[in-house]
């Protein structure tokens, strides 16, 4: 009688504790699918880069951001853009990529760690995202190093697409998901186009003295691999720059030996275009004014970096772009 009395006892606590967990989940659900149904995602260039906060970095802002639409991308180059989640607190997703058709071009996408940037946070480091990328909004609760993440509202993902060099220009459509109660989706028709990217600089190349005298003929046989990037609170597009500088002083592109971090995307894509450059500068008489001006415009006149903004260095590739290499 004592046997049966106990268990009649415990299965009524248990009862009574699967009741309060069901109640408790029904009057979270409300909250839950309000959270996921405000999840917000956009799509920018590698040179704007976003804070948890869901605002553009002050050394990032632009007056007038490019739309990422219909971008263009070299063949055995990269295209690198930033897929941005804003969503409320206790909202779960996860982040998808895809391409239609499929097996046409090669995509891998990141997650951005933040790290301490002058009085805030920039995105860093990176994480390859073997499948779907799980993400949760705040990312950190209650930490006492970082008790400003209890207010996050963004995170970001960065999305890498190389077009193999023996594509054939056309267009593909390239998709960033997002799984958040419903689907999401943001589109983009990624144009590959003819130039393509040499894997070594094997062909003739220009390079003038200082005393502008005539052009001579210079032979290169190996990419360099060194870390070449500009400092976290500067502007992307500053590690662009360098590799730009580079090639303005006759100085072979840096390619970086691994991709760790957001400014390693930016130094190698920045490295390629410059391999562009060249595989194209050295056949035209008096090489590249247009490139000249476009390198040295932010440094002749300060201000021009404040009303061009972060994104004056896709001026340099839409100017590459032009030319069949």
């Amino acid at each position: 009688m004592t046997n049966s009395r106990e268990i009649l006892l415990r299965s009524r606590g248990l009862l009574s504790a699967a009741t309060f967990v069901a109640g408790l989940a029904l009057a979270l659900l409300p909250a839950i699918a309000q959270a996921e149904e405000n999840v917000d995602v956009q799509i920018y260039s590698e040179f704007q880069r976003f804070d948890p906060f869901g605002k553009v970095l002050p050394q990032d802002r632009e007056l007038s951001p490019r739309e990422i639409i219909s971008p263009a991308i070299a063949r055995n180059g990269h295209l690198s853009v930033h897929v941005v989640v804003t969503a409320p607190e206790g909202a779960n997703f996860f982040v998808y990529a895809g391409a239609n058709p499929p097996g046409i071009l090669e995509l891998k996408l990141y997650r951005e760690h933040f790290s301490r940037c002058g009085n805030g946070y920039c995105p860093d480091w990176l994480t390859e995202q073997q499948s779907a990328g799980f993400g949760s909004i705040p990312e950190r609760y209650r930490d006492p190093v970082h008790p400003e993440f209890d207010r996050q509202t963004t995170r970001s993902y960065l999305l890498d697409i190389r077009a193999p060099a023996d594509t054939p220009p056309r267009r593909v459509r390239v998709e960033a998901l997002i799984k958040a109660g419903t689907w999401l989706v943001v589109p983009m028709e990624v144009r590959i186009v003819a130039p393509t990217v040499p894997d070594r600089i094997d062909q003739n190349t220009r390079a003038r003295d200082t005393n502008s005298g005539p052009a001579v003929t210079l032979f290169r046989s190996a990419i360099e691999q060194k870390e070449d990037i500009a400092g976290l609170d500067e502007p992307a597009a500053a590690t662009a720059a360098l590799q730009l500088l580079r090639y303005e002083a006759g100085l072979r592109p840096e390619l970086p030996a691994a991709i760790l971090r957001v400014r390693d995307i930016i130094q190698r894509n920045a490295a390629e275009d410059m391999l562009l450059a060249r595989a194209v500068g050295w056949r035209l008489p008096r090489g590249f004014a247009e490139l000249h001006l476009l390198a040295w415009w932010p440094f002749l006149h300060p201000p021009a970096i404040a009303l061009t903004g972060s994104e004056w260095f896709l001026r340099v590739r839409d100017f590459l772009y032009r030319f069949e290499s």
